[in-house]
């Protein structure tokens, strides 16, 4: 099943430096190596295989790494590999692995779109809503989901809106829930809490919700 790696780190001095960011690439690097000489049916390319780097408005020592991977079995062979641990080794001076979140999506997040659509990985600011729901609510919230997401799509058009449950649960008795929603500005996204349909959208989600955090973020890599 192919999945998206997410990725939080945050950085362990008061701002994210661009020895951070330098650090993040030669990451980025070793592991297309890898992929190239491991995965030959892989793509070359890095928006092709979804890889990026974004990072947080709202906290900008917080970055998000995404990466596509046939499947989770496949992701986990890079991460015991050495090509693995020595390029990971040296982001432990940049960042505070205690604050370190990670897990798979069931779906290829960032996978390529139709014509006239925006990629996310191209748009200037994109959206992330981490629900958090009660496992025996999650096909009640599935249902709520897909008959409120076409009028924040409408809203959002001509970028798009992904979605998944999170993989591997935090919570036995808790299913996350992530979208992600490309804007032109963070603004932009604001102007959406003030149109008209949103009560439409959001209450019979929240409704349904233990919880809801919403992050923006702005890719970097």
């Amino acid at each position: 099943m192919p999945v998206t790696n997410i990725v939080w780190l945050t950085s362990s001095s008061d701002t994210f430096t661009p020895r951070n960011k330098a650090a993040m690439e030669g990451a980025f690097n070793a592991q297309a190596d890898w992929v190239a000489r491991n995965v030959p049916s892989a793509p070359t390319d890095r928006e092709a295989r979804g890889v990026a780097l974004f990072q947080q408005v709202e906290d900008p020592r917080v970055v998000m790494e995404t990466a596509h991977w046939s499947s989770s079995d496949e992701h986990s062979t890079w991460l015991a590999s050495e090509e693995y641990k020595n390029s990971s080794a040296p982001l432990g001076e940049h960042f505070d692995f205690s604050k370190l979140e990670y897990f798979h999506l069931d779906t290829d997040v960032f996978q390529p779109v139709g014509a006239g659509e925006e990629s996310l990985l191209r748009s200037p600011v994109i959206s992330i809503g981490r629900v958090q729901v009660p496992s025996d609510k999650k096909d009640e919230f599935q249902k709520a989901w897909e008959n409120a997401k076409t009028v924040l799509e409408d809203f959002a058009k001509p970028s798009i809106v992904r979605f998944s449950f999170r993989v591997q649960k935090a919570d036995p008795d808790t299913d996350e829930f992530v979208s992600f929603v490309g804007w032109p500005s963070v603004e932009k996204h604001s102007e959406f809490g003030q149109s008209p349909n949103f009560a439409t959208y959001a209450e019979p989600l929240r409704t349904l919700a233990k919880s809801v955090d919403v992050k923006h973020y702005k890719r970097i890599l």
